[in-house]
């Protein structure tokens, strides 16, 4: 049902809760335009894989922060200023636009992949020379994070995952079914978590004002959709192969099921679970505060 001009419905609300995070207190100007920021883009199998670099420089010194983010999003719409900051407070912080987000256009030729993404994200940091970084992805940021983790493991010192899980069949088993199809109405508890008109207002105007091709986002909302629902997951072999420490965390009230991220956890050999009091899949980046000492905490040992 189209419940108004811009096209959104509830069909792609489900759809996109297994992406995204919510936008976060956007603005009319970009990160890059703030202070102590710079943005620039590598030439990757085809297309200029857009990223910012906020409080540099980096110059081997300091491990970046790599922030990844969630489906269908920019930078601007899924990491608020006052979240860069913190971060950023702390050392560098890089933040890359996947293919089809923001800056970064799309390979309409080939399908959209999670192991292109993977790719994109080791080709930035390899432009950018950067040898060792901690990355921190939300929702479709952690599976590139996880991913990343298992390709490319020397360029990876820590991992946290904000509501992700390592295979579809971890979101709520309907959220899941609805992904790969099903014609099911979203019940009511479900409702009430997913993505709101106004969410994807905000989405779409601000791929509008990056965006190569500003007409194309709810082709890319669909080319997301597609990629995950033929996603094979992050095998248990693979997951025991990731030698970085881990933080895996959800939300009380999150798309992830809880059994999964204990068994995502139990999995990978240095991984630790948290599981953060009244937060949702949509909200979890707002919890900066309380994620920023955990990953800073992964290298201590265990109490």
């Amino acid at each position: 049902m189209n419940t108004g001009s811009s096209g959104w419905n509830r069909r792609q609300a489900v759809g996109a809760a297994a992406l995204v995070t919510t936008g976060l207190a956007l603005g009319g100007r970009t990160q890059a335009q703030a202070a102590d920021s710079r943005s620039g883009t590598a030439r990757l199998d085809g297309i200029d894989v857009y990223y910012e670099v906020h409080r540099g420089p980096l110059d081997g010194t300091t491990v970046p922060i790599v922030l990844l983010h969630g489906g269908a999003l920019t930078i601007e719409a899924a990491f608020a200023p006052e979240v860069i900051a913190r971060f950023a407070n702390r050392r560098p912080v890089i933040a890359i636009e996947q293919q089809g987000h923001g800056h970064t256009a799309d390979r309409p030729g080939k399908p959209m992949t999670i192991d292109q993404m993977v790719r994109d994200t080791a080709g930035v940091l390899a432009h950018l020379d950067v040898r060792q970084s901690d990355l921190v992805g939300h929702s479709l940021g952690g599976i590139i994070a996880t991913g990343v983790a298992i390709r490319h493991p020397d360029i990876v010192r820590k991992v946290a995952t904000l509501g992700t899980p390592y295979q579809l069949d971890g979101f709520r088993l309907d959220l899941a079914r609805m992904q790969r199809g099903s014609t099911e109405a979203p019940s009511a508890e479900l409702a009430e978590l997913l993505p709101t008109a106004a969410d994807f207002a905000a989405w779409r105007a601000s791929f509008e004002r990056s965006a190569p091709d500003p007409t194309a986002f709810k082709t890319i909302l669909g080319r997301l959709n597609t990629m995950l629902a033929v996603w094979p997951g992050w095998s248990e072999d693979e997951l025991r192969s990731i030698r970085a420490p881990m933080l895996i965390a959800i939300g009380d009230n999150d798309y992830v099921r809880i059994e999964h991220a204990a068994e995502f956890a139990r999995l990978v050999p240095n991984a630790r679970l948290a599981v953060l009091p009244g937060t949702t899949h949509l909200h979890i980046v707002k919890r900066d505060a309380w994620i920023v000492p955990m990953i800073d905490a992964l290298t201590e040992p265990s109490l």
